[in-house]
């Protein structure tokens, strides 16, 4: 089974992919910082659309020109790990690869996803961080 994917793709009975009331959207925000030698940054945050809540089901390094470590919290500022993750935990040798949360994590529409986020490679790093999942709207 593919955690991050919607629940009918799965093998989930179409009828019950969403929960009562609500719609599934496929959604990918994207998270872009350039960091300079070593700095570390806490506090930083993605900002959740007041449209809707968002279920986050994976993490995507989509790029990056140096090694750092992250820790993300939900929107409450609850860390998702015990510590800090290793950028190369989301890779396969160079390749990058989706890292999966599962279950996935809802987060209220007009809060936000807890980034902090540390530099490793001694030089300057830009870096891409793509936070896929859906946007679940409420229906009328």
């Amino acid at each position: 089974m593919n955690p991050f994917a919607t629940p009918v793709l799965g093998g989930v009975n179409a009828a019950e992919q969403f929960p009562e009331g609500y719609i599934d959207a496929d959604f990918t925000y994207v998270y872009d910082i350039i960091l300079t030698a070593l700095q570390q940054l806490r506090d930083q945050a993605v900002p959740i659309h007041v449209d809707s809540d968002f279920a986050l089901r994976a993490v995507i390094l989509s790029q990056n020109t140096g090694a750092f470590s992250i820790r993300f919290s939900d929107s409450q500022g609850y860390y998702l790990s015990s510590g800090f993750i290793l950028s190369g935990n989301f890779l396969s040798g160079t390749v990058p690869y989706p890292y999966p949360i599962f279950p996935e994590l809802l987060l209220p529409a007009g809060s936000r996803l807890g980034i902090e986020i540390s530099d490793l490679s001694n030089a300057g790093n830009t870096i891409q961080i793509l936070f896929r999942g859906a946007k679940r709207y409420h229906l009328p």
